[in-house]
């Protein structure tokens, strides 16, 4: 993973747009640059840029309030201080962060982090965040939405957000702290700065689900205390209570049951009845309502009687009506006859004087024909002379607009090749200066490339040089270390052995003593009644005794007193001291002897490793020194005073640098001069040409003018005359199109006249011959209707002669009669017949009905009663004696089969209940069992790991963390300085310090110097990355230290370590603002304040 660039604008003090591109110079080319400013002049905010682009946060936002802290916004809004967008710079609309990464896969990413307001305005609200990914070796876009770019950007970078900041941003003021801490404090900061926080909440997760597993368990005990079932006997008694009462209910329902069914049949007759006496009632009504229709049914048979000559009878009433309207309308018909005949001469006459204009208006036309084309054939031609007239005028203005631009132009490319002469002359001068003693430019540059080339290659040399020398002096330090350490432990493991020997014979001896008192002891035991003593073991209490049979044992465990049982308590517990003292004495002997035989191993492992670490160390110092015999620059070392070595080469690196530099400043300023002089030559001869050709268009511009200036006149003559011509034909008509308009619309008008007046004649034919024909109609109509009156006049007086029933006013009043009426009364007269037949067959079902439900239940004192008695009184009063009877013993059974149902009710729910109780014991006991083996489970995980705080686990998981960190530590701390290594001693997560040039002495951590103490974090740090990192390779790393508590001696050593760390292959970028660190490190990234919150950031190089 490497950082390739960084780009961003208006984040909080920086308004950008700025790019730093860590793949060109100057820093490609350096493997340590500084990130310096003042204090709050925006240094950690290209920190801010970088997180921001990748993961959309940042270490600091990550630590703020959150919600709980809002800060204003614009037009009343808010914003949570740990939100991102709050980096967008005050009163802009939009902001950005964009990073170009090399991805674990090799190749080149751009992730890009924005935001903007609304309208893109500064008082707009804050829009959501907008993040992409690309892909910059296809120029593809990978993803835009959030969510992809979360899962995306980790696979393709190697890290996530807290890896990230582990592994390439450190914090080492974290591991400053880190090493003063006491255990826990340190156990807090290994868990914050590993990300392993799940280990305190598994241990806080245990410590509850044990508490939780025994809050169970007690309330399961608890609700099993209180519902216990019923005892055998009571349980007995329940089951035969709920039987008896049980065997009571059914006899008691049984007779309710009986009452109920003599209940129904009463109720059952009683409503027979009373249907039987509707249907006497009913059917009075319908005879009644039957005989009240008696007129209705005679003007019924009258009906029948004239509806065959009804129709006949009407239309005698209606035909003198139809005759003397119908002569009216045919005298109408006869006036507007003659009015038509009058109507048609007239529009015959006003047709004729029509046809006499539309051939006056079509000869007029037809004689202006020949003048009409020949002003048309004027007038196009006037028309082609105005439009040829008007091109040339405008040409004309154009060309002359051309000439004056083409003068303009001219004048200026003049000045402008005279300026370009001038500084190519100065340029070139300027060049020969930078050339020498060279004639050519390419000898020129060749000369300074290679004194460039062969000052790099003696910087390297001289790299490679102290690099070697100063691995051989680490290496035959080690061996001198090593030696002295192989040396101390064989010496150490000869006195083990003695030690040893002195240790094995005295436990021995402890050992013989140990055995001799115990078994004089044990024969002793075994003379004083061994019996009685084994008998006193066995009793137990309420057990029978072996002996006597008795259940009270009041010498189980002590003999009554008396003097001889006091000596013999006083004898046993004198053999017991000096038992344990021998066992004592023994136990110290073995522990001796075990501690010295560990040490031994421990000192025999030792010197094996302290061998195989010498052989290493004696292969590095034959290689280092192999290694710097064969280098080239060796004969110049060689030949200076060993205690010169550095010196000379730190003035030696220095001079070469200065070479090296003085080499590159030349060169560039050569490639600047010959790039700046091409564009002038290139320049100057574009100008040339620009002149020559502005020359040539101003030529051709003149000649075009002069002719166009001689076709002006004879085009203008020609269009005067066209123009004269076409107005004596003309005449008072101002163009030919709106003469010939004007007559066509005289004729148009005159055929339109011609038109309507043909058109009335033929209306006044067509109304003419319709009314004829209606007259006509008419008269035939009246002689028709005549007739038929006549004829019915006629026939009807001998039907009224047939019929001298029917008088004139019944007769009226009958054809009157609508139909409607009619079909209502004989509607009313059918509903009365069937509504007294169906009352007849209702009553008849209902007494059928009555006496079929009576008989078969003795209400008659004779067995084969008729029917008139079982519906006479003296069955109404039996059946009321009956049904009385039937509710007083309904009456006195309800409150027994109450009281009965009550007592069955509360025996079975007592048996029900302790069902219940002896189900729930059943079932608790499962739960509980099985709670019980939930709270051992979870009671041992607890007593492993559980702690209320989570310290317990976390204690324990931090320490194989802390041993991996270490591990990781001291691999990088001996490359910075094999001074020292970092060991676990004191306490479980106590860190000490292994002082490898003071005899392996394990020193306190405070004991440290400043640069010490930043060695010794340094290395923490790149641990920590080591760990989030895997095996991922990272070559940027960017160090956020406090430079500024150091001394100058500690701050050369932090220096030395940091380049010891660009020399493993990092580009490593320290935040700083110390002045001693800017001159050591020549290329920075300057953060400079401007005033009202606003920074720049530049790169230098000194």
């Amino acid at each position: 993973m490497k950082i390739l660039a960084l780009r961003l604008q208006n984040l909080a003090s920086l308004p950008g747009p700025l790019e730093l591109d860590f793949s060109a110079p100057p820093l490609r080319d350096v493997g340590l640059f500084a990130i310096t400013g003042p204090t709050g002049a925006g240094k950690s905010t290209l920190l801010d840029a970088l997180c921001l682009a990748l993961y959309g946060n940042t270490p600091r936002l990550r630590q703020a309030p959150g919600r709980d802290a809002p800060l204003p916004d614009v037009e009343g809004e808010t914003v949570s201080t740990a939100d991102p967008r709050t980096l967008l710079r005050r009163g802009t609309a939009q902001g950005h962060a964009e990073v170009d990464f090399l991805g674990r896969d090799g190749r080149r990413y751009r992730a890009r982090w924005a935001v903007r307001r609304a309208r893109e305005k500064a008082s707009g609200r804050l829009q959501a965040v907008e993040q992409s990914l690309s892909d910059l070796e296809d120029q593809r876009l990978l993803t835009t939405q959030k969510r992809e770019f979360d899962r995306l950007l980790p696979e393709r970078l190697g890290l996530n957000f807290e890896q990230f900041t582990r592994a390439v941003l450190l914090a080492q003021s974290e591991f400053a702290a880190f090493l003063k801490a006491d255990d826990n404090e340190r156990s807090d900061l290994l868990e914050r700065l590993t990300g392993t926080h799940e280990y305190s909440r598994i241990s806080i997760a245990a410590y509850r689900r044990a508490s939780e597993a025994r809050k169970c368990v007690d309330a399961l005990e608890t609700k099993l205390a209180d519902g216990l079932p019923a005892e055998p006997e009571s349980r007995a008694g329940l089951e035969r209570e709920a039987e008896a009462t049980q065997q009571a209910l059914t006899y008691l329902k049984t007779r309710e049951e009986s009452l109920k069914t003599q209940q129904r049949w009463h109720g059952d007759d009683a409503r027979l009845q009373a249907a039987h006496a509707e249907g006497c009632r009913q059917l009075n009504e319908a005879e009644t309502r039957w005989h009240a229709l008696a007129s209705l049914r005679t003007d019924r048979e009258y009906r029948n009687l004239i509806a065959p000559q009804r129709h006949r009878l009407t239309r005698q009433t209606e035909l003198p009506g139809e005759i003397v309207a119908l002569e009216t309308i045919h005298a109408n018909t006869r006036q507007a006859l003659e009015a038509a005949n009058a109507k048609q001469k007239s529009v015959e006459k006003h047709r004729e004087q029509a046809d006499r204009c539309l051939a006056d208006a079509q000869q007029a036309r037809q004689r202006a024909e020949p003048a009409l084309r020949q002003a048309r054939t004027h007038d196009q031609a006037l028309a082609t002379y105005e439009k040829q007239l008007a091109e040339l005028i405008k040409t004309q203005e154009e060309r002359h607009q051309q000439a004056n631009r083409v003068e303009h132009e001219r004048h200026q490319a003049r000045q402008t090749q005279q300026a370009l002469e001038q500084r190519r002359d100065t340029q070139q001068a300027a060049l020969h200066q930078l050339m020498g003693d060279h004639h050519q430019l390419g000898d020129a540059r060749q000369a300074l490339q290679h004194a460039l080339d062969q000052a790099a290659r003696r910087s390297l040399a001289l790299n490679e040089l102290s690099a070697c020398w100063r691995e051989a002096c680490r290496a035959e330090q080690a061996h001198r270390h090593v030696t002295q350490r192989l040396q101390d432990d064989k010496a150490h493991l000869a006195q083990l052995k003695t030690q040893g020997k002195t240790a094995r014979r005295h436990h021995d001896e402890q050992e013989r003593r140990y055995r001799t008192l115990s078994a004089f002891i044990e024969r002793n035991r075994a003379a004083r009644s061994e019996s009685v003593l084994e008998l006193r073991q066995l009793l137990h209490e309420g057990g029978p005794c072996p002996v006597c049979g008795g259940h009270d044992h009041p010498w189980r465990h002590q003999p009554p007193p008396s003097h001889e049982a006091a000596q013999l308590v006083a004898q046993q517990a004198e053999e017991e001291r000096q038992l344990e003292q021998t066992k004592q004495a023994r136990d110290q002997a073995q522990q001796t002897l075990n501690a010295l035989l560990g040490e031994y191993r421990a000192v025999t492992t030792t010197l094996a490793q302290c061998q195989q670490e010498r052989q290493e160390v004696e292969r590095r110092l034959a290689e280092a020194r192999n290694t710097l015999a064969t280098h080239a620059l060796h004969a110049e070392l060689a030949a200076i005073d060993t205690a010169e070595y550095d010196a000379w080469l730190t003035q030696q690196r220095q001079a070469s640098d200065a070479e090296r530099r003085q080499a590159e400043q030349a060169l560039q300023t050569l490639t600047r001069a010959e790039n700046e002089l091409a564009p002038l030559q290139e320049s100057q001869r574009q100008s040339e040409l620009t002149l020559a050709q502005l020359d040539t268009q101003r030529s051709g511009l003149e000649q075009e003018r002069a002719r166009l200036a001689a076709q002006l006149p004879p085009l203008r003559q020609a269009h005067d005359e066209a123009k004269y011509q076409l107005a004596s034909l003309l005449g008072e008509h101002p163009s030919a199109d709106a003469w010939q308009q004007h007559l066509d619309t005289r004729q148009e008008a005159a055929r339109q006249a011609r038109d309507s007046a043909i058109e009335q004649c033929h209306a006044a034919e067509r109304d003419q011959a319709r009314l004829a024909q209606q007259a006509i109609h008419e008269a035939q109509r009246i002689e028709s209707l005549t007739q038929e009156r006549d004829t019915l006049t006629r026939e009807l007086a001998e039907w009224r002669r047939a019929h001298p029933q029917l008088d004139d006013a019944g007769l009226a009043r009958l054809l009157a009669q609508s139909d409607e009426d009619a079909r209502q009364q004989e509607r009313e007269l059918n509903d009365a017949d069937e509504a007294r037949q169906r009352s007849e067959a209702s009553l008849a079902e209902r007494r059928q009905a009555l006496l079929q439900h009576r008989r078969d239940q003795g209400l008659a004192d004779e067995p084969n009663a008729d029917n008139a008695a079982l519906l006479g009184e003296a069955v109404e009063h039996e059946i009321e004696r009956r049904r009385q009877g039937m509710m007083d013993q309904r009456d006195a059974l309800a409150p027994q089969l109450e009281a009965t149902q009550q007592a069955r009710d509360e025996a079975a729910h007592a048996l029900r209940d302790d069902d219940r109780r002896r189900a729930r014991q059943q079932h608790g006991q499962a739960e509980l069992e099985a709670a019980r083996a939930e709270y051992v489970r979870w009671g041992r995980i607890s007593e492993l790991i559980g702690s209320a705080d989570g310290k317990a686990f976390r204690r324990i998981a931090q320490v194989y963390n802390l041993e991996q960190l270490l591990e990781h530590a001291n691999l990088h701390l001996a490359g910075l300085s094999r001074r020292y290594r970092l060991a676990r001693g004191g306490t479980p997560l106590g860190l000490l310090v292994v002082d490898h040039d003071m005899g392996d002495e394990r020193r306190s951590v405070h004991s440290l110097s400043g640069g010490e103490t930043f060695l010794v974090s340094l290395a923490l740090a790149l641990g920590l990355a080591s760990m989030a990192s895997g095996e991922l390779v990272i070559e940027s790393l960017f160090i956020d230290e406090g430079f500024g508590s150091l001394d100058p001696q500690s701050l050369a050593l932090a220096m030395e370590a940091l380049d010891g760390l660009q020399a493993l292959g990092r580009r490593v970028g320290v935040i700083s603002h110390v002045q001693e660190m800017h001159e050591r490190i020549p290329v920075q990234i300057q953060v400079e304040p401007l005033g009202n919150g606003t920074s720049r950031a530049r790169i230098t190089s000194q």
